[in-house]
């Protein structure tokens, strides 16, 4: 089952246009995030970690280094394919399909026997229409979405 904030997420990732840099947050060699910064969902990798979305702007999202406590954890990334927008309820379906199907390799355990949590963004008409948006973005959180400090790569629970 995913979490009530995978619905939370996916309506917000509405905005397309962003005022912050593409560049997104500062990373050091091996990309990892090195400083807490506010960024867009664009701009987020995998292996970032950031504060609970709940329903702010996907254009002003908290990423900050995997050490610190966080909520979620990014862990993997698709486009959809082209074309007319398939609707809210397909896109959502797309997105926990695929998430539900690459979270065993991130987390080293099939999502059904997992006590963790998926969260995913899929793109909404609007930002499909005017930014070309076609991103999922799954990310991972501990049971009940509380803080965690460090990755939740290789978990097993």
């Amino acid at each position: 089952m995913i979490s009530a904030a995978a619905a939370t997420g996916a309506l917000a990732l509405v905005a397309g246009c962003t005022a912050f840099p593409p560049t997104g947050p500062d990373r050091n060699a091996d990309g990892a995030v090195t400083a807490e910064a506010r960024t867009d969902a664009f701009s987020i990798e995998v292996g970032d970690c950031i504060d609970d979305p709940g329903t702010e702007k996907t254009s002003d999202i908290t990423v900050l280094p995997c050490g610190e406590p966080h909520v979620f954890e990014a862990f993997a990334r698709t486009e959809m394919p082209g074309g007319d927008y398939p609707g809210v309820p397909a896109a959502s379906t797309a997105a926990g399909d695929f998430c539900a199907q690459e979270f065993a390799a991130y987390v080293g355990l099939e999502y059904d026997a997992s006590v963790l949590e998926l969260l995913y963004f899929y793109p909404v008409e609007e930002s499909w229409n005017a930014a070309d948006d076609r991103e999922i973005l799954c990310f991972v959180a501990d049971q009940g979405e509380e803080s965690v400090t460090g990755t939740l790569r290789n978990a097993r629970r």
